[in-house]
């Protein structure tokens, strides 16, 4: 008799992202902090964090936090599972559940350590996808989210969406203006086309493993500083 097989997936064959969660740049008066203390008021959580994702580096970094607990000490980094990742990659529509059965909430730093017994989490979507995610905590009380604070992690996910898209926005457009710049101070000292400035920016930021932004701007550095005065190595020695 002839019996289907069927490939499901490996966890291996997932993509594991790196979350960090004590780093929380965002100041106070900013539409994310703002945004953020409002949804963590109307929800009663005691914890709430945005994660901004870096798709490329596959990286979540918290870039906002609200906690009426006390806040961990040190920086906190966890590599989700593969399944875990997908399952934060794909979410669509706000989802809780409890870390003590569901496994994927088990996973999130903010379960780690503060021990919450109900997790709520939203996505942060974009017009090219996912942005980040929200995450709102309860250790003690009602531990359950109500459809009522569904609904506001809902609209503060749109919030905070547009926040995110928009400080995205800026950011590339920062680092359009350092990559130009550097381009015209190379095609300067080395008297370099535009596209060889270019190609000389992206293999030195292969070779070195460091952003071509980060390059820029340590170009950008140097030509601010002028170049370094070399030192006489003795008594009489003249300074080129």
């Amino acid at each position: 008799m002839y019996l289907p097989t069927y490939d499901f997936p490996m966890e291996h064959q997932f993509r594991r992202l790196l979350i960090h969660s004590a780093s929380a740049t965002a100041d106070i008066d900013s539409d994310l902090t703002i945004a953020l203390f409002g949804s963590v008021v109307k929800t009663q959580a005691e914890v709430g964090v945005v994660y901004r994702l870096d798709a490329e580096a596959g990286r979540l970094e918290a870039v906002a936090r609200q906690t009426t607990l006390p806040s961990p000490e040190t920086d906190f980094d966890a590599t989700l599972s593969g399944s875990a990742s997908r399952w934060l990659e794909d979410l669509t529509e706000p989802v809780q559940g409890k870390p003590s059965r569901d496994q994927f909430f088990q996973e999130l730093p903010e379960v780690v350590q503060h021990g919450l017994e109900c997790v709520l989490v939203a996505p942060l979507a974009g017009v090219e996808g996912l942005l980040g995610i929200l995450v709102l905590g309860r250790r003690s009380g009602s531990c359950e989210f109500d459809a009522e604070a569904v609904g506001v992690a809902r609209r503060s996910a749109s919030l905070l969406s547009a926040a995110l898209e928009r400080d995205s926005l800026q950011q590339k457009l920062q680092e359009r203006k350092l990559m130009e710049r550097a381009k015209g101070i190379l095609q300067s000292r080395r008297r370099l086309s535009e596209h060889q400035a270019y190609l000389f920016l992206r293999g030195e930021s292969r070779r070195r493993r460091v952003p071509m932004v980060e390059l820029a701007r340590e170009i950008i550095e140097t030509q601010f500083r002028g170049p370094a005065v070399r030192r006489p190595r003795g008594p009489g020695k003249r300074v080129d």
